[in-house]
């Protein structure tokens, strides 16, 4: 929805910089969201107004449902009133060893649901001047102990507004590399997609499709057109715990919390044309699901599940490429994000990556630098270590660790 910011109460007088800042509750910022996100130099299903509001509505009373979390909603308008900024934050009220602290978090993060790509909305090209207008009231707030922002855009608004901050030393700043997410550029035509694949690739792909859709009488059914929302969320639950415990792994959908949001979401993104998810059936049956959302003319790939008695079969390749021909034949997209991970199926489709970033800000003075120590203290031992010595050091130091595993493994045999 795009919206008039005219259509929301105007500021007061700008400030010194000609642009004034205010706080907002996050549900009270649809049509200036609207109208600023794709404006934006981070523009993502993620930063999207209906995203942040559902995860907003779902997450803001904490982890146990009973400790709320304080929004810090900045909205940065121009002296006419038009919205150039809106960086949403909020703090998170955390039980450490030594006690609780209080964590400012960017909205997304924090929780059993953490997507990529999150970031404060910004025009390009005035996060230098957002940040200065907005430091006096982020910085003099005392209603929090140190700062926290997870899976960034890579070189987003908020990373360079961290920067601004960090040059002028109102904050010690640490920013690290956090997680790849490979993706697919989609060219105009899937003749195309195969034809830059190599022969292996292209022999194996129609293969398993030949074979698949012979064989297993599948069909595809779309959920929010074929199917009701709560029955396909229902049906990815089961398929994707069925994949996790067959793997030995957890899988996020045995949380309620988990589940809640995204049947809620899911239905929201119904509404709005942006949920694009499927249900194979194998044999009148549901067989494996491929969950996800398409903002903008790219396509986020967030879930998968199968049911392992096909596990053969490589349900979740013949699913993949029917997505892709999918999207380029039928939506016109022009990327396919399959978001962040390392897991190697992901890499036998594309070399191309992007990677998330998070920023640690630690307020200046010895209370701050304490507080954070502390709440790195009470995290699991590898995480404590992670937080010591750094993320990049941590990767190199487990990896050391497995090579050298494997190597006396092998010596032995």
């Amino acid at each position: 929805m795009s919206a008039s910011p005219a259509s929301v109460p105007r500021p007061a007088a700008p400030g010194p910089l000609g642009l004034s800042v205010d706080l907002a509750p996050l549900p009270a910022l649809r049509a200036e969201w609207a109208w600023l996100e794709p404006r934006a130099r981070t523009r993502n299903v993620f930063t999207a107004w209906t995203f942040a509001d559902a995860w907003w509505e779902h997450f803001r009373d904490g982890v146990d449902g009973r400790t709320p979390r304080e929004g810090r909603v900045f909205v940065v308008r121009d002296g006419a009133g038009r919205p150039v900024a809106i960086v949403p934050l909020y703090v998170d009220p955390r039980p450490t060893r030594f006690g609780r602290v209080r964590v400012l978090r960017n909205v997304g993060y924090g929780d059993v649901v953490n997507p990529d790509f999150l970031d404060a909305l910004c025009i390009p090209g005035l996060e230098e001047r957002v940040a200065v207008a907005l430091a006096p009231r982020l910085f003099h707030d005392p209603g929090w102990d140190f700062a926290q922002f997870s899976e960034l855009a890579e070189g987003g608004s908020l990373a360079l507004m961290a920067q601004v901050w960090s040059d002028e030393r109102l904050a010690l700043v640490r920013r690290e590399t956090r997680s790849p997410c490979p993706y697919l550029p989609l060219p105009a035509r899937f003749d195309e997609f195969l034809a830059a694949r190599n022969p292996h690739f292209r022999q194996q792909l129609r293969r398993y499709r030949r074979k698949i859709e012979r064989e297993l009488g599948v069909e595809w059914k779309r959920v929010g057109r074929d199917l009701d929302v709560d029955a396909g969320i229902d049906l990815l639950a089961r398929l994707h715990q069925a994949r996790m415990e067959a793997t030995g792994r957890g899988g996020n959908f045995k949380k309620d919390d988990y589940q809640r949001f995204h049947r809620a979401l899911a239905a929201r993104l119904a509404g709005s044309g942006e949920l694009y998810f499927w249900v194979l059936t194998i044999e009148g049956l549901p067989g494996a699901s491929h969950y996800g959302f398409l903002h903008d003319g790219v396509y986020y790939g967030y879930q998968m599940g199968f049911t392992p008695q096909y596990e053969r079969w490589s349900l979740g390749h013949y699913m993949t490429g029917v997505v892709v021909e999918k999207l380029i034949e039928e939506e016109h997209a022009r990327e396919m994000s399959l978001l962040r991970g390392r897991d190697a199926w992901k890499f036998r489709w594309t070399d191309e990556v992007r990677y998330t970033e998070s920023i640690t800000m630690i307020r200046p003075g010895l209370r701050s630098r304490w507080l954070h120590f502390g709440a790195a203290l009470s995290q699991s031992p590898p995480l404590v270590l992670r937080s010591l010595i750094g993320r990049d050091a941590f990767d190199e130091l487990r990896s050391a660790t497995e090579r050298a595993g494997r190597a006396v493994t092998g010596a032995a045999e």
